[in-house]
């Protein structure tokens, strides 16, 4: 009875050891030679082969059908088709299922150890009573950086993990999910969490996967930048003796932009009840906060060509803006750090889940499909949060001297956040409360960009959120009703150089909102910028 799984386990050592490792990696220089030396297929022959990718950026493992008019006097290829598994020829198929198997339980294991025998944190406690009993999952009110960064870039880990383990984004979606259920129901005494198992799961896909593609890409410009991308790779580099199996040189864009940035925020609020148990009255009146100064650093990422890309792979595109900075703040504020000390993170990205091209004339390429939009903004005037996929439409249209870029994203936000005035700016007194409700509903994202010739850039940028405030029966102060959100960016940069851009910048938040237990609140917020942008690929 013992022979069989004796023998496994021998086999899965020999897996490991230095000599099969060694062995892969020159199994790996024999296929890539393999490939390299051979010939394109005929048009009318269906297989598969090495590519590009439609920007003409780096290489992976494409099929081609035949043409539907093969006798085209134009030698135009048949459509390319792009498919849910790994993308490079090498490694295609060859899945380490020790290393991706043993992902989702090596970090729980070690921030679990931390948080228990090092911090002693009350929640990281537990025992095996709070494990043998039910508990009902619910919403959740950690600290807003906690649920909505720590926890989602947790769950990237256990997704890295099985992505460097050449799993594919199904395989390594189930990966995090086995390790958010693994780590909701035996690291912490708390319920399990509705959002936590959310935003580890789908979350850590969006996230994860941009990660784990850019960690490939940026090994190619430095090596330890890959390793700060996907830290997973500490652990998976060793276990399996080579490095992550992907597209390399994908990326299309990308800058960094340092600025300074000053604004205002104004909100306006009726008279009623805050409908509680003590029904305390809030008296109607309007705020205004200045922010005299910021200093932060953003970056922007194009991964692949956004228009006229037409693919099956998950975030085989995808756009990612995100930045932070800190500095000095308005004087209000629930905290006495958030009156003295001003902060900005924020996060907007889409990737594409599939999409296809419409035939154009030849000056314009064209993008419609399915995406994933992640927003996270976190400020001390507002914080919102949106995880969204949709429709998708992008096009690019090649003037005389001008480049029109245009994009439309309408989604359905599955689980987001938004902030609770009252509570933040101390209108509503009382006991420390958390500053954010649970949101769901729509979202629309409008974009248009100019390139001229010259250098110059005009950019235009508006999401617009409808939300409705999910209610959370163990709480009594939780609010209910309808938000309406917009976040407006406009800003203009001209050349220095072709590396070296300088750059103004416009923000507008507008928020309404009609709540059925609050009085209604409307909260404006206008902030403007100088930046200079860091061109190391345009």
């Amino acid at each position: 009875m013992l022979k069989r799984p004796l023998l496994l386990l021998i086999v899965m050592l020999l897996a490991l050891s230095p000599a099969s490792a060694k062995k892969r990696k020159a199994e790996k220089a024999q296929d890539a030679e393999e490939i390299s030396s051979q010939q394109e297929p005929s048009s009318g022959e269906e297989s598969a082969s090495v590519g590009t990718n439609p920007a003409g950026e780096g290489t992976y493992l494409v099929e081609e059908e035949p043409s539907s008019d093969e006798s085209s006097s134009s030698g135009e290829k048949g459509r390319t088709k792009f498919w849910l598994r790994n993308e490079t020829p090498e490694k295609a198929g060859k899945v380490n299922w020790i290393t991706g198997l043993t992902s989702p339980f090596a970090h729980p294991l070690v921030i679990g150890a931390y948080n228990r025998f090092v911090l002693r944190s009350d929640w990281a406690l537990v025992e095996w009573e709070d494990v043998n009993h039910y508990r009902k999952m619910k919403f959740d009110r950690d600290w807003y950086w906690t649920n909505f960064v720590l926890h989602p870039y947790q769950g990237n880990l256990a997704y890295m993990g099985a992505r460097n383990s050449n799993f594919n984004a199904l395989g390594a979606f189930a990966m995090s999910t086995i390790s958010s259920t693994i780590w909701e129901n035996f690291f912490e005494k708390n319920a399990p969490s509705i959002n936590d198992m959310v935003y580890t799961t789908i979350g850590a896909f969006s996230m994860g996967e941009m990660l784990y593609r850019l960690s490939i890409s940026a090994s190619d410009v430095w090596a330890p930048l890959g390793y700060l991308f996907n830290p997973m790779r500490l652990y998976t580099d060793f276990t399996t003796g080579h490095k992550p199996q992907g597209l390399h040189g994908a990326i299309y864009r990308l800058s960094f932009s340092p600025y300074f940035s000053a604004g205002l925020g104004i909100t306006y609020y009726g008279d009623g009840y805050a409908n509680d148990i003590k029904s305390r009255p809030i008296s109607a009146g309007s705020l205004m906060e200045m922010y005299p100064g910021l200093v932060g650093l953003d970056a922007y990422v194009e991964y692949n060509d956004p228009y006229g890309h037409e693919s099956n792979t998950p975030y085989s595109q995808f756009e990612m803006s995100f930045g932070g900075g800190m500095g000095v703040s308005s004087g209000q504020g629930f905290k006495e750090d958030e009156r003295k000390k001003g902060y900005d993170i924020h996060l907007f990205s889409n990737g594409i889940i599939f999409s296809r091209t419409i035939p154009e004339e030849k000056e314009t390429d064209t993008t419609i499909g399915m995406s994933m939009n992640y927003d996270f903004m976190w400020k001390n005037f507002y914080e919102f949060t949106a995880l969204a996929p949709g429709f998708v439409f992008k096009q690019r249209r090649r003037l005389s001297s001008t480049t029109l870029e245009y994009q439309t994203h309408l989604g359905l936000n599955l689980l987001g956040t938004s902030d609770m005035f009252f509570i933040r700016r101390h209108l509503y007194e009382g006991e420390e409360l958390r500053s954010y409700s649970y949101t769901a509903g729509l979202e629309f994202v409008g974009m248009f960009k100019s390139r001229w010739d010259n250098g110059d850039v005009l950019d235009f940028t508006l999401h617009s959120y409808l939300c409705y405030d999910l209610p959370d029966v163990d709480v009594d102060y939780e609010p209910r009703g309808i938000e309406l959100i917009n976040h407006a960016q406009l800003s203009y940069e001209l050349p220095l150089s072709n590396f070296i851009s300088l750059g103004f910048k416009n923000e507008l938040f507008a928020k309404n909102s009609w709540y059925q237990n609050y009085p209604h609140a409307d909260a404006f917020s206008y902030t403007a910028g100088l930046y200079v942008r860091l061109n190391f690929k345009k």
